[in-house]
Formats: C-alpha cells, structure tokens, sequence
C-alpha cells in the first residue's frame, strides 16, 4: 500500500510512519523539518513543506492509495492549521482520486458528555478552545465530502508505549476513558484502514 502522512514529524506521525514501514507499505511524509525525523525511520519519500501549502499537500498525496493526516499545532491560540490543510487535502484527493483518509482531531471537539467534570467544564472550553473550534470545522469538512474517511478523537495523548489495547467509541470517549499513547493512536488509525465499520465515522479513541 503507498501511504501518504501528513505531520510526519509529530509525535502520532513518526508512529505511523513506523507501523506503515513495518507492515512493507510505501511510505511518503509531509514534514516541516526533515531533520525532526528520527534517523532509524530509514528511507521513506520526504516533502519538506507545509500543509497550509496546496502544492506541497499534493505532491505528498499524488500516487498514494490513503492519506493519514496527523498534524498538530503545539499551542492553543486561534489557529485555522486544521481546517486550511484538511481544505488542501479534500482538493489534492479529488484531483488525484484518492479516497480513504484517516485524520486525528481531538477529544471534545464537541461537548462530550463522557469527559470528567475538569475536561468538558474546564480545559476544553475554555484551555483548548480555540484549537476546537478548528479541529470541529475540520471534521465537517470532511463530513460534506464524499469522501471515505474516518475522524479520530484521541483523549488526552501520553509518550506511553505501544500495546494494541484501547477502547473505541462513536464520537464520545468511553466511560472513565481519559487518555492514550501517540502510538496507540497511529496502531489504530494503520489497523482500522480497511475496517469497513470505521467508514464515515467519527471514533473517539482512550483506553
């Protein structure tokens, strides 16, 4: 499979540009700054660019079978990264006629009435708000496509290790689910790629 990965550098990225090489696909990975690429990855194509740039979003996409977006701002003030990226992605798939895309959005990026009393009144309304409220257009952007794709909302994301044990739920975390590892995230955004039950859904994902 040739996979394309946006936010190759990111902590979700490297993961799943690990697990895509591990499983023998063809990996290529959309990067700010190759040198924030951990040199075991091996070779694997590099497009040094920004996926606020269409034709940099297009050259990692073009030839590829799905896109796994993992991109990741780093801040929580007013962003429009999600949604103008998630804009170039839709364009370039079209073009290309690519049609299966995974991409990470976040837990409460609408109200979850599963999150504990801290998240839903707290941190989410009022900490991540604005990286929300961008994280929720980008999700209906890809809703008013027909596109085939399938939106994670990971909860809160650790450095913690591989396992393959999460819980997945239909757009609100599961019960007394808080967190997650990045590479829990990307094990279940690579295993889920041809999970017909995932199609056009929104999974929110914690253990």
């Amino acid at each position: 499979m040739r996979v394309a990965i946006l936010g190759g550098s990111g902590g979700v990225g490297r993961w799943l540009i690990a697990i895509a090489r591990e499983n023998g696909d063809h990996v290529k990975a959309l990067v700010r700054d190759r040198k924030k690429l951990p040199k075991d990855l091996g070779a694997i194509g590099v497009v040094e660019g920004d996926a606020l740039d269409p034709a940099a979003v297009e050259t990692t996409i073009a030839g590829c079978d799905v896109v796994f977006s993992a991109l990741g701002t780093g801040g929580t003030g007013t962003t429009s990264l999600y949604s103008t990226a998630t804009a170039n992605i839709i364009g370039a798939m079209t073009r290309n006629k690519i049609r299966r895309v995974l991409a990470i959005s976040s837990a409460g990026a609408e109200d979850d009435p599963n999150m504990n009393f801290l998240a839903r009144r707290i941190v989410m309304p009022f900490v991540l708000r604005n990286v929300l409220k961008d994280m929720r257009r980008m999700e209906e952007l890809f809703e008013a496509t027909d596109l085939v794709y399938t939106i994670v909302r990971p909860g809160r994301l650790t450095d913690g290790p591989r396992t393959g044990l999460y819980r997945a739920n239909d757009r609100f975390v599961p019960e007394k689910g808080t967190s997650i590892s990045r590479a829990d995230v990307a094990d279940f955004m690579v295993r889920v790629v041809i999970d017909e039950r995932t199609i056009r859904k929104t999974v929110a994902l914690t253990y």
